[in-house]
């Protein structure tokens, strides 16, 4: 695996704090939901949201055993 640039990385950050963000705002919008499928669908969004949020920290724990 090829060492990721100082840009790719701010770009990673950002898109872990992006998915942090979006999540929480589902969370909020989950609790306020009165339909059922609207807090089905928000579930499913805070699930993505936090299988993503995974997915890039991997990618970032991955990075450093490369850049070492």
């Amino acid at each position: 695996m090829q060492a990721l640039t100082s840009k790719e990385l701010a770009y990673i950050n950002d898109m872990l704090g992006g998915e942090d963000l979006l999540q929480k705002v589902c969370v909020a919008a989950m609790t306020t939901a009165n339909q059922s499928e609207v807090q089905q669908f928000l579930h499913h969004a805070v699930s993505e949201h936090q299988r993503r949020h995974s997915d890039l920290l991997r990618l970032l724990e991955q990075h450093e055993s490369v850049a070492h």
